[in-house]
């Protein structure tokens, strides 16, 4: 069976090769001053959120210009791509529960800034719809194993990429999260022109509405703001009444304070929030396939408990195109039991073989009755 690294890396060589087909965030590229002919969805980063309806360092892992975080709050490097997809914190949330009775995870002897915003529950399974999400928690045995294949396969007609990648001993324990989402379009978009992407001399495909386009397609698209040319947002809608927010954007903040002002934003902008006839949208298709392994949490005893984390991985599959988008996102924690391993402690050697100092002393009184300090061999027996 291969380690972390070796599935990691075929993982990776796999998607090199398809490596032509991905479009990926990039800085904006746009230049018109008054409400646009033009809705044109490229940005330095391209939030795209699927929202439920029915109601989102250190650890951080940067790969290949991606950044990935687990946590949907926390602060990442503006000069990277990011992503994000709630099926860690779900394991996470109830890592807290089971581990740590609802209280924070903090771990002996290390500081997990990681950890640190994990442990806010910024997103929980209340905002999902039971029917997206699947979680399990259990021994490590191969019955479990076999039960998630059943499940998964049962409920969303997936296979898991990442079981193979766990030891199944029956002696360590198992939190499991699976996310997928498809949607579809009110109608399909018009597969537009391939283009650059911002400064990237790399040209990608393009779906949306230019001025040949049917009217039919202006009830797919909500304008929620334009402010001006480098700050406009839309929400995309479909058949599954799932909802896909663009939000064209340069500013430097995390993807909750991004999506804070999606709200805030929309909310103040009084002017025609219908798609007009002069205006076009221009978006990029995407396709994304990631693995994840966050070695920032493993290895380090969860205070209050006898378990340390042993291997934490997450894989996010997103892609998005003129007919709608597929999300599919798997977790998993493998928590292991520190009394079965060795302590990593120094060890103490209680030695007197130098000078030292010997007193008795009855146990209910405060002061000796006999005192010796030896400093040679003298009183030692030979």
């Amino acid at each position: 069976m291969k380690d972390n690294k070796e599935y990691m890396k075929d993982v990776y060589n796999k998607i090199e090769q398809e490596k032509n087909n991905i479009s990926e965030f990039y800085k904006t590229n746009i230049g018109t001053s008054k409400r646009p002919k033009m809705f044109n969805m490229v940005a330095s980063l391209l939030l795209a959120t699927v929202i439920l309806t029915t109601g989102t360092f250190a650890g951080i892992e940067i790969y290949k210009g991606i950044t990935v975080t687990p946590a949907f709050q926390q602060d990442v490097n503006s000069n990277t791509n990011v992503l994000w997809c709630g099926t860690f914190q779900l394991i996470w949330n109830d890592l807290m529960d089971i581990y740590t009775k609802g209280e924070p995870v903090e771990f002996i002897g290390y500081e997990s800034a990681l950890a640190n915003e994990l442990n806010k529950r910024s997103f929980t399974s209340d905002m999902l719809s039971s029917d997206s999400y699947y979680k399990v928690y259990g021994l490590q045995t191969l019955a479990l194993k076999e039960q998630i294949e059943k499940d998964l396969k049962e409920k969303f007609n997936e296979n898991s990429r990442i079981l193979d990648n766990f030891s199944w001993n029956n002696e360590d324990y198992l939190l499991y999260c699976m996310l997928k989402k498809e949607f579809n379009f009110l109608k399909p978009f018009d597969q537009l022109e391939k283009d650059y992407f911002a400064n990237s001399d790399m040209i990608v495909k393009y779906f949306g509405i230019n001025e040949n386009s049917s009217k039919e397609l202006y009830d797919n698209v909500e304008v929620l703001w334009y402010n001006n040319n480098k700050d406009f947002a839309v929400k995309l809608f479909t058949k599954e009444n799932e909802e896909v927010i663009l939000y064209r954007t340069n500013e430097d903040k995390s993807l909750d304070a991004l999506y804070s002002d999606v709200s805030i934003k929309s909310n103040n902008y009084t002017e025609n929030k219908k798609f007009l006839k002069s205006d076009t949208l221009k978006v990029p298709y995407m396709e994304v396939d990631k693995v994840l392994s966050y070695d920032d949490i493993c290895g380090h005893q969860i205070k209050g408990t006898d378990y340390l984390i042993e291997k934490a991985i997450q894989t996010i599959k997103f892609n998005l195109d003129n007919k709608g988008g597929k999300l599919v996102s798997e977790a998993a924690m493998q928590v292991d039991c520190t009394a079965l391993l060795p302590e990593e402690v120094m060890p103490r050697h209680f030695d007197f073989t130098d000078e030292y100092v010997i007193f008795l002393k009855e146990a209910s009184k405060e002061k000796p009755y006999f005192a010796s300090k030896v400093i040679d061999n003298e009183m030692l027996v030979k």
